[in-house]
């Protein structure tokens, strides 16, 4: 069963003091897109994120947040560049002197310095908290596909009814369409005859203008077209990978046969079918962008 491209999962692992957590979402979206955000300073690491999901899927806006946490919290987890914060301080109290800027400077103003604080988890540490953060984002992918599945699920289950109701409309748009080529070739006939009298009316020569204007108004090929795309439709929406941008052709491709079919009938009934067809695929083109 096809995915939807819009879902929400969470994953979470301990190991040996070191804890990841990873939530993750995800929206519909043309292409492959991935989002990471992590307080976490471990080099690789939004490249292997990345990795990974796109390893799994095909479609969509992924927003992906990892947090994580170690029993070394504390002080030892952080480490101060002595020289460059007495840089810092130096700098703060000659401003303090000539511009009165207040000294000495507060802690949360120190925080947000460049490269005045080391935190634990330099490239060093990316291989001991990486097998943690896989786990966690292993859990947090399955969950995320649960979600996507069951929401694929009800989203194809409508495309389909919807798709149902239009091959209905399209033997009724025949069955009209066929209804009122007839009642036409009547009419052709009793003006034809009104016109040139009984005596003159050749037979023959009526016949084979009837069958070119009949001919003309046929909508034999299109039916039959429209015919195959609802077949392949079929399939596609039983299929279990990947089947948005497919979707979206054959809802281009039968819009194109219907409007054909429009164009020649001139059956009141047959047109409002054909209006009413434009419109459930124009709920179905809605619905398709949300499919993987």
């Amino acid at each position: 069963m096809p995915s939807s491209m819009t879902g929400y999962g969470r994953g979470e692992r301990a190991v040996d003091g070191k804890k990841a957590t990873v939530e993750i979402k995800s929206v519909n979206h043309r292409y492959l897109e991935v989002n990471v955000k992590s307080g976490a300073r471990l080099f690789r690491l939004d490249d292997a994120l990345r990795k990974v999901v796109k390893g799994r899927f095909t479609r969509g806006y992924f927003d992906l947040y990892v947090a994580l946490e170690s029993d070394k919290a504390g002080a030892s987890a952080v480490s101060v560049n002595e020289p460059l914060l007495a840089g810092y301080m130096e700098a703060a109290s000659q401003m303090a002197q000539r511009y009165g800027v207040p000294y000495p400077p507060r802690f949360e103003a120190l925080v947000g310095l460049k490269d005045l604080f080391t935190f634990e988890g330099a490239e060093a540490d990316f291989d001991l908290w990486w097998p943690v953060i896989e786990g966690a984002l292993e859990d947090a992918l399955v969950s995320l596909d649960a979600a996507r599945r069951t929401e694929g699920k009800s989203i194809t289950e409508v495309i389909g009814a919807r798709f149902d109701a239009i091959a209905v409309m399209v033997a009724q748009i025949v069955a009209r369409h066929d209804e009122s080529s007839g009642e036409r070739l009547e009419k052709l006939k009793a003006r034809i005859v009104k016109l040139v009298g009984e005596a003159a009316l050749d037979e023959g020569r009526l016949i084979q203008e009837v069958a070119y204007l009949v001919d003309k108004a046929a909508i034999a090929e299109e039916v039959d077209r429209l015919g195959s795309h609802l077949k392949q439709v079929e399939s596609l929406l039983a299929d279990d990978g990947p089947i948005g941008r497919k979707l979206e052709f054959f809802v281009q491709e039968i819009n194109r046969e219907v409007n054909t079919i429009g164009s020649k009938t001139s059956s009141s009934d047959a047109t409002a079918l054909v209006v009413e067809i434009k419109s459930e695929l124009e709920k179905i083109r809605e619905q398709s962008q949300n499919v993987e």
